[in-house]
Formats: C-alpha cells, sequence, structure tokens
C-alpha cells in the first residue's frame, strides 16, 4: 500500500448562480475509487478527502450557500500537509528522508473552470457568479505554493474543467493561505494534466440519467489508469497515460466545433501510477507477406524501451504489446518495405491482427 500517497478530490455539479454540471461529481467519485483500487493508486482511504456537496445540498442551496466553496478545499489541504508531516515523524528520525521521498500529493478538480491573467487556470467554487469570479481555486498558483513549500515529493495534479476566456481580465488569481513548510523539500516533481489546450473548453458526454454523464477527460484518464496505457514493462506511467488521454479525448471530441486538446506537463522523470498491469496488453498477430523470412525490428509503446528483435520463419508472429503505435521494419536493405511502411496502432477491447 502507498501508506504516504494521499489525495484531495473536488468536484462541483451544482452552480446555482452560472449553470448547473452533469458530471464533475461522479468524475470526482469514480477518481476516488481509482485511488483507494489496490489495483489502482493503492492509497489507503483515510489518506483521500473527498470534496464535494451531498445531494441534498445541490438541492437546496443557493449560491450564497452553495459548497464547496475554496475554504472548504483549503482546509482539506491543510489537514492533507499536516498528516504527511505527521505521519514522516512518527518513523524514526534515521528514516526521515527516505519517507519524504515516497511522498504524493494528488490533486482532482472538475467542475467549471476558466483562464485567469496571465495563463493561469481557475476552477470556479459553487459560489460563484458572473460579477464573483473571485470565487475560485487557481490551479498555476497553488501548484507555485506545492513546488517552492511543499511537503510532498512528488504533486500529480488533474484539472477537468474548462480554460477558456472569463471576459474580465480583472479577475485575480491567487494562491493557498498557507505559509511556508518547515522542512519543505527542495526538489519537488510536478505532473500537471489540463483537460483542454488555453482558451477551449472542455465537455461532458451527456447522458439522460445525470448518475451516467462523463467528462471526456476523466474516462480517459480513468481508461488509462486502468490498463490502458501500459508499457511493455507493464508499467502505468506518467508519460504512457499522458499520451493515451491525449490520443483518446481528441478521437473522442473530434466531431465538435472546438475539438478537445487536453494538455500535461511533465516532471523531471516519469512518474509510475501502477505496476505489474497484466490486463492492458492484448496479443496482437502479425501477418507478414508472403514468403518474407528474415529478421525484424519492432518499435513503439514505450519509448524508453529497445526496439525488439526476432526472426521471421513463418507467416505470422504473436507479441503481447501495450496499446500504442507501433512500427515493423526488416533488418535486411534489400527486403521490400512492409504495407503502411510497417506501421499500425494496437487498441485495447481485441481485434488485433496486423497485415504487413
Amino acid at each position: 500500500m502507498n501508506d504516504l500517497h494521499y489525495a484531495v478530490v473536488v468536484g462541483i455539479n451544482r452552480y446555482p448562480a452560472i449553470g448547473d454540471l452533469q458530471a464533475a461529481r461522479g468524475d470526482a467519485v469514480r477518481f476516488r475509487e481509482w485511488l483507494v483500487d489496490p489495483k489502482g493508486g493503492d492509497v489507503p482511504e483515510g489518506n483521500v478527502t473527498l470534496v464535494t456537496a451531498t445531494e441534498e445540498q445541490e438541492r437546496t442551496a443557493d449560491f450564497m450557500t452553495a459548497v464547496p466553496t475554496r475554504e472548504n478545499v483549503d482546509l482539506a489541504l491543510y489537514r492533507t500537509n499536516i498528516a504527511v508531516q505527521r505521519a514522516i515523524e512518527d518513523r524514526p528520525e534515521e528514516e526521515w528522508e527516505a519517507a519524504r521521498q515516497r511522498t504524493r500529493l494528488y490533486f482532482f478538480l472538475a467542475g467549471h473552470g476558466f483562464m485567469t491573467p496571465p495563463n493561469s487556470t481557475a476552477l470556479l467554487m459553487a459560489n460563484a457568479a458572473f460579477d464573483l469570479l473571485g470565487n475560485h481555486l487557481a490551479v498555476g498558483q497553488y501548484l507555485d505554493w506545492y513546488e517552492s513549500s511543499s511537503p510532498f515529493r512528488e504533486i500529480v495534479c488533474f484539472a477537468d474543467c474548462c480554460r477558456t476566456s472569463n471576459g474580465n481580465g480583472s479577475v485575480f488569481p491567487f494562491g493557498p493561505p498557507f505559509t511556508t513548510t518547515v522542512g519543505a523539500l527542495e526538489k519537488v516533481d510536478c505532473f500537471v494534466g489540463y483537460a483542454t489546450s488555453q482558451g477551449d473548453p472542455a465537455y461532458e458526454e451527456q447522458n439522460p440519467d445525470p448518475d451516467l454523464a462523463r467528462g471526456h477527460f476523466t474516462t480517459a484518464l480513468l481508461d488509462g489508469l486502468g490498463g490502458r496505457s501500459v508499457t511493455r514493462k507493464g508499467l502505468i506511467t506518467s508519460d504512457s497515460l499522458a499520451d493515451y488521454v491525449v490520443r483518446h479525448v481528441e478521437d473522442r471530441t473530434r466531431h465538435l466545433l472546438v475539438p478537445q486538446q487536453p494538455r500535461f506537463v511533465k516532471g523531471s522523470a516519469p512518474m509510475v501510477f501502477v505496476r505489474d498491469v497484466e490486463n492492458g496488453m492484448p496479443f496482437v498477430t502479425l501477418r507478414f507477406p508472403e514468403g518474407f523470412r528474415g529478421w525484424v525490428q519492432l518499435r513503439g509503446g514505450d519509448p524508453d524501451e529497445p526496439p525488439l528483435r526476432w526472426h521471421v520463419d513463418a507467416a505470422e508472429h504473436v507479441e503481447k504489446l501495450a496499446p500504442g503505435l507501433y512500427r515493423v521494419t526488416p533488418e535486411s536493405w534489400a527486403a521490400d518495405d512492409f504495407q503502411n511502411a510497417g506501421f499500425f496502432e494496437v487498441m485495447t477491447g481485441g481485434g488485433n491482427g496486423v497485415q504487413l
């Protein structure tokens, strides 16, 4: 279990003064479920704080009493910061530094959002209004604090919200109310995923049953974390996850006037989210041109992996591969190139036969 991983998960459907959403609260709940799943984030349930309104609160609140507010999120983060410091200090002092290196904070945000100057993304809180846009959480400013003053070694932030202009340049973004943490780590790695590009909207997949509505970004995110972005080593990493989410959100929204294009900001090295994943790696049958024999190389999947190499002595070859884009090339310069220059994509859900 990842006992030094923590999470604050925020989902807001009800915006009395702006207009409601369908999917944000449910997406937050689903992300929490992945976090506490032993085959997922494997985070202790007591380390995860879900910040949402109850169904009753959503039915009865006006915009002055709507929750969650920024203060609710700040309180959850503050308690989480204290909890991880105490968890480290409860160990023998000689273990403190090693323990700090294992700390991670997941920060998930879903709801209405917009851009604040100069290029910050903000999640609107439930008590926001068109003349109260200051009731927001500025993602960039919060991440700045965590990078400079964090008790965590790693920060993972996902913001499933629009990044459109608010039409009011006077909205000023500001960070959390916390003061500098004593003993903050000198080096903090951040992996940040935005649902869409700067200036663009993010979309929900509408459903007549509100409980079945889903955000395109969170759906792809959870599919990837659930096994569909696994590498050839059986890992789900920040690199493989980002590649999967970008491809699949763009594919899911290509029919819209402004297709949704997720953006990721990566740290100094890939983060590992899940290890020893098997179910996301289907068997792929590679069918070679009639009569072809010889050495070939396969490139693709995990960019850090060297190419696979084998001698073709039959019409078909079966390989277990993670979803992604691949290319097979013959080693002999005299051999004809394969169909489509040897490129093919491994898809989830089966049907992975490739004619080269």
